[in-house]
C-alpha cells in the first residue's frame, strides 16, 4: 500500500513539473513596428503574457534582450519596446516570436 501511495505521489509531482516546464516555455508572437539603433519595438499579437513587464528578459532566437517600455494597460494592441544587441538583424513588419528569458540578477 505505501508503494502505492509512494507512486502515485511521484506520478503526481513528475506531472506538475512538466505542466509547469511547458508553461514556462510558450512563445508569444508579435510584429515588428520600428527599429531604432538597439532597440525594437513590437506589437503583440493576442493577450499581453504576465511575464511581459519593464525590465523583463526576453529570449529571441538566437538572441537576447530586455522589455525597456510596456504601452499603458488596457491599450490596444499591446507594444513593447526592447533592447537588444541584434536589433539589426530584423526587418520592419516581419512577425517575430519570443519567450521569457532567463534572469541575469547576480551575474
Amino acid at each position: 500500500m505505501t508503494k502505492r501511495i509512494l507512486a502515485v505521489l511521484l506520478v503526481v509531482a513528475f506531472g506538475l513539473t512538466a505542466a509547469a516546464a511547458f508553461a514556462a516555455d510558450a512563445k508569444t508572437t508579435g510584429k515588428v513596428l520600428s527599429i531604432e539603433e538597439n532597440t525594437i519595438k513590437i506589437e503583440i499579437q493576442g493577450d499581453k503574457p504576465s511575464w511581459v513587464k519593464k525590465n523583463a528578459p526576453v529570449k529571441f532566437e538566437g538572441t537576447v534582450g530586455k522589455v525597456l517600455e510596456v504601452s499603458a494597460e488596457g491599450v490596444t494592441p499591446v507594444v513593447i519596446t526592447v533592447k537588444t544587441k541584434k536589433a539589426g538583424s530584423v526587418k520592419e513588419g516581419e512577425a517575430i516570436t519570443f519567450q521569457k528569458g532567463t534572469s541575469t540578477a547576480g551575474c
